[in-house]
């Protein structure tokens, strides 16, 4: 049966058994080149192949002989799976009791996940009969494949192995396993993904003939609650030996470090954590061009040019806009890693995926502009958040002022950003905050630059009369992000959970003019205090946004695109035809403004028409768990992610996070005629 990008079919290898006798039976895969199906442990993305039988009484089936995988890796991520044509081989055992002369039916139900860069899901029902006769009589279609896939059973061992915990690391020592040789082309596979981390470990024998695996704890460790089977691949091709180990369930209490021996010590590299900490540096400087901060930056170039000529007060404004600015970036990355480590499919600018945080920006704008605008004048006060926490002149403003930036500019994934975010995301908590603290110094740097630079200073104009006026000015900033902001909700929960999201607004702003209003009066605070409540307990009351499925993504008949689905791209591609894929979120001033300025351009619509381009949008403001695993699988952990898939079978392209007319018909056209240029991966 021929699906996605591979070919199913239930075989067996007898054609004839007797009853009462065991013969073999498997799952036959024929992969597309390039494209893989999982092992029992998929590595750090997939799902390993399933099968559910359905026998006549009597017959029995074992589990699955996993044969030994290979790795397949992907940018930061690594996984264990087959390529090519091979078969998972089942043993099924015949009662008794058959009959010879008859036929016995077998049916399973298998269900795989089939990836190459993007990754298709698929099940199928599959059938054949096995004879029952006096002597078993082998199908020679299927000898070399049983074959191939006995050979790649690991060989059970009975190597002596323990292993210890060293503050982040694994370390397992192996004894009489002296039969390994090669260490530069060892492999290995454990059955468990939570305790050792799939890439960067290494192997290396002692003086005494120790065998040590050093790496880095599972993402997601947990302590073993039974034995783990560890597979070892040593070698390539026809001349690779599989051996299998146990390592017992308790760690042991230590394990000597020991010293390496003139045998070539073998390490899986890593990514560069240095390119991706350089990719969030740059990719923070870069999130100040964009919509979503620039209102924030205003104010903070206001308050830089009130303090232009006192350096020290400028220098303690600037530490502290980047305090703020870590402090939320911090906190947003440490929430995303705890989520992400409970299993929870989430990525960069989760925050906006959830309506009160977007309600309660709206708000927080709304004040604001209020407060540029001079309709609140509340000084120092606890309420004053909207003109002292972020719009004055005091320290606590420029700490605030930094924070709000980076919770705004979370939407938005500036060039460079993708990458880094993404390889964060799949390493050690360590490596990752490494990452993240790397991008709020990139976005905080040119405020702090301007502070400390006293050259610089004398370009900022002096304050005067002018300042109040343009302070003003910044107040429609601000409503413009306030409606941006109620749009997304409107997205998220519809019309009523925009009304809420004014009603709460309005009590927020009844609230504090009854606070400005009612000096003294213990009468009006305290109205003034029911009313803020009654604003929060409205916007913490909305309703969660449903994720998305494949049912809910439906397009506007008007458009020129589909909704994207794994399913969708998957039978686009078994067709031939270019596709053009947009994943995009309505919370995302990047993705509008490529939508804006480029995808909908009257030129990419004539291209996407005339050159027969499939247009593919995935919408992730709502949490879309295939979305972010799609994301995932191009190392990216946000939006926009723009990808073409070119005609025929080729690689697919990944364009750039900011987009022209002429980049899209571009590629296209390559699309269109996929051995005219080379392809770049991601």
């Amino acid at each position: 049966m021929r699906r996605d990008h591979v070919t199913v079919e239930l075989v067996t290898l007898e054609k004839v058994a007797q009853p009462g006798a065991t013969f073999n039976a498997g799952l036959r895969l024929a992969h597309d080149p390039e494209w893989h199906t999982y092992w029992v442990n998929p590595g750090d993305s997939g799902l390993q192949t399933k099968l559910h039988w359905t026998l006549p009484e009597g017959v029995s089936a074992s589990d699955i002989a996993w044969p030994a995988p290979h790795r397949i890796d992907l940018g930061p991520i690594t996984n264990f799976g087959y390529e090519g044509e091979m078969v998972l081989p089942v043993q099924l055992t015949l009662p008794s009791t058959a009959k010879p002369g008859t036929q016995v039916p077998l049916q399973v139900k298998a269900s795989w996940l089939i990836c190459k860069e993007e990754c298709i899901p698929g099940d199928a029902t599959l059938n054949t009969d096995v004879s029952v006769g006096s002597a078993p009589v082998i199908d020679s279609r299927w000898q070399a494949l049983f074959n191939a896939a006995q050979q790649a059973q690991p060989m059970a061992t009975t190597w002596k192995a323990q292993w210890a915990e060293r503050g982040d690391d694994i370390v397992m020592s192996i004894d009489d396993a002296g039969v390994i040789a090669d260490l530069k082309n060892i492999q290995m596979f454990p059955q468990s993904p939570t305790l050792i981390a799939h890439a960067g470990y290494k192997i290396e024998r002692s003086s005494s003939g120790t065998l040590s695996i050093v790496g880095k704890k599972s993402d997601n460790f947990e302590t073993p609650d039974a034995d783990i089977p560890i597979v070892l691949a040593e070698g390539r091709g026809s001349g690779r030996h599989v051996f299998q180990f146990q390592l017992p369930q308790a760690a042991s209490a230590a394990i000597p470090v020991s010293q390496p021996s003139a045998a070539a010590t073998h390490v899986v590299p890593q990514q560069s954590v240095a390119l991706a900490f350089v990719l969030a540096l740059v990719g923070g400087m870069l999130l100040n061009l964009m919509p979503c901060v620039l209102p924030v930056l205003s104010l903070k170039a206001l308050a830089l040019a009130e303090h232009s000529h006192d350096r020290a007060q400028a220098r303690r404004h600037g530490i502290l806009y980047f305090a703020g600015t870590l402090t939320c970036f911090v906190a947003l990355a440490a929430v995303l890693l705890v989520l992400r480590a409970a299993g929870e499919a989430l990525g960069w600018g989760f925050q906006l995926q959830v309506p009160w945080v977007v309600a309660t920006l709206a708000m927080l704008m709304t004040v604001m502009g209020l407060s540029l605008s001079g309709v609140f004048e509340l000084g120092s006060s606890w309420m004053g958040f909207g003109q002292s926490f972020t719009e004055g002149s005091s320290g606590r403003s420029a700490f605030f002022s930094g924070a709000l930036a980076a919770i705004v500019a979370s939407p938005c994934t500036a060039p460079f950003m993708g990458p880094a975010l993404g390889f964060a995301i799949t390493q050690p908590v360590p490596v990752a905050l490494g990452v993240f603290i790397a991008l709020a110094t990139g976005l905080a740097l040119p405020i702090v630059v301007l502070s400390f630079a006293p050259m610089l200073g004398r370009w900022l104009p002096r304050p005067g009369a002018w300042m109040e006026r343009f302070k003003q000015v910044l107040a429609y900033p601000m409503y413009l992000t306030a409606i941006w902001l109620l749009w997304v909700l409107g997205r998220q929960l519809g019309a009523d959970g925009m009304a809420l999201t004014l009603l709460a607004v309005t009590a927020l702003v009844f609230g504090l003019w009854l606070w400005q209003t009612s000096t003294g009066r213990w009468f009006g605070k305290t109205a003034a205090a029911i009313s803020v409540a009654v604003a929060a307990v409205v916007v913490f009351s909305l309703p969660h946004a449903p994720e998305a499925t494949a049912a809910a993504r439906v397009a506007d008949a008007s458009q020129t695109w589909r909704p994207w689905s794994a399913k969708a791209l998957g039978e686009l591609r078994a067709q031939g035809k270019p596709v053009l894929v947009n994943m995009t979120a309505a919370w995302c001033i990047t993705c509008l403004a490529n939508e804006r300025v480029a995808l909908s351009s009257s030129a990419v619509q004539n291209s996407i028409k005339s050159l027969g381009v499939a247009y593919l949008k995935g919408d992730w403001t709502n949490r879309d768990t295939e979305i972010t695993e799609y994301l995932a699988h191009f190392g990216r952990n946000g939006v926009p992610l723009y990808v073409v898939y070119p005609d025929g079978e080729g690689e697919p392209e990944v364009l750039p996070q900011l987009l022209t007319p002429d980049i899209v018909q571009t590629a296209l056209e390559r699309a269109a005629k996929p051995d005219s240029v080379a392809h770049s991966l991601p």
